[in-house]
């Protein structure tokens, strides 16, 4: 076998958890969830989807 070259570091891979590093991960989160909302719901209008009018529909008189 051949373990004479491998190293153990003693760090940790990642930090550890934290309640304040958890908080601050989630409102992160919830503010990219909102903008990607608010992204779909401004490209819907311009998708290019025409709405039908109702066939009681009727034009207004020019008079008015």
């Amino acid at each position: 076998m051949q373990t004479s070259n491998v190293l153990i570091e003693d760090e940790e891979a990642a930090p550890a958890i934290t309640p304040e590093m958890l908080r601050s991960l989630k409102k992160e989160d919830m503010k990219q969830a909102v903008v990607e909302r608010f992204k779909v719901v401004i490209k819907a209008p311009g998708s290019g989807k025409e709405r039908k009018r109702s066939p009681y529909w009727q034009a207004a008189d020019e008079e008015c």
